[in-house]
């Protein structure tokens, strides 16, 4: 099909050779020699008319062709893939029989357990035992105090935080600034605990 295409087209490209050369003489003709041309012309395209049906209808052709064939190929591919599905899920069937579901909801119910029991483990790991002899506040105390001499050692060492502007020297603090330092440091932990 493909070759009588060929040919067909270069019937069809050969007529408007012809039709542009007659097209052509028809510029400087004139009365009988005019009408012979145009004679001539009407038969070069009705040629090319039917050379043109000709091609359509080998297209029409190649096209049904084509078609038929991506069908056939389409359907083997389904065929091919079902057998495929078929097999696999014979194989499926085979697996399936080798686990038992109730053993397995058994396995994950044990897993459950165990990680329960673990949980309940680190919990009782976890515990926190009282010291006797103390009391939580003056810890807290004494932890704030910590904290303020670390402020004031970062202050005095001149080692202070990027945001303080370095021309100004660090004084040193006072006690009502270590008083207020201390109840800013209050206030934060409150608020983080």
């Amino acid at each position: 099909m493909g070759e009588r295409a060929k040919v067909l087209e270069g019937k069809v490209n050969e007529c408007n050779k012809q039709l542009n050369e007659v097209k052509n003489a028809m510029k400087t003709q004139k009365g009988i020699a005019y009408k012979n041309s145009q004679k001539k012309a009407l038969m070069i395209l009705k040629r090319r008319k039917m050379y043109e049906a000709q091609l359509n209808s080998v297209s029409s052709q190649q096209f049904n062709i084509d078609q038929v064939q991506f069908t056939s190929e389409t359907i083997q591919t389904t065929i091919d893939t079902a057998a495929g599905m078929k097999q696999a899920a014979a194989a499926q069937k085979e697996l399936m029989k080798k686990l038992d579901l109730d053993q397995l909801e058994d396995l994950q119910d044990d897993m459950q357990d165990m990680m329960e029991d673990q949980q309940e483990m680190q919990e009782i790991l976890g515990r926190d035992y009282a010291i006797d002899g103390y009391d939580e506040a003056e810890i807290e105390a004494e932890l704030e105090e910590l904290d303020g001499e670390i402020v004031n050692e970062k202050l005095e060492g001149n080692n202070a935080p990027s945001y303080i502007p370095q021309s100004n020297p660090v004084q040193p603090v006072g006690q009502n600034d270590k008083e207020d330092l201390a109840n800013i440091m209050n206030n934060c932990q409150s608020s983080l605990n």
